[in-house]
């Protein structure tokens, strides 16, 4: 029994460690596609306002997967899919574009 607990409590860590690294590779690179963000909750962080649209805060900028992207401009929500690689869509219709690295 208590070795069946060992070989469970040293197989939970690894597991986690290949679903993160297995998650992480699903994001693709900012720089050859458009990013589509529904929820603030998946920015690293933003910066200060500058603005409100349909009750949203406008931020400069924001940080998505460790890229800087700054504000560009408003475009319709039923348009998100149309946004051009290097961009980042935040609904309900903010558009960013990263910040040369």
């Amino acid at each position: 029994m208590d070795a069946a607990a060992l070989v469970v409590l040293m197989v939970l860590p690894f597991n986690w460690l290949i679903q993160r690294e297995v998650a992480r590779a699903e994001i693709p690179d900012p720089r050859q596609c458009g990013i589509v963000v529904v929820s603030e909750r998946a920015l690293d962080a933003h910066s200060g306002s500058v603005g409100h649209y349909l009750g949203r805060e406008i931020w400069q900028s924001v940080t998505f997967r460790g890229h800087v992207y700054r504000f560009d401009r408003i475009q319709p929500a039923a348009e998100r899919e149309r946004i051009a690689r290097g961009e980042l869509f935040l609904e309900p219709g903010l558009v960013y574009v990263l910040v040369a690295a």
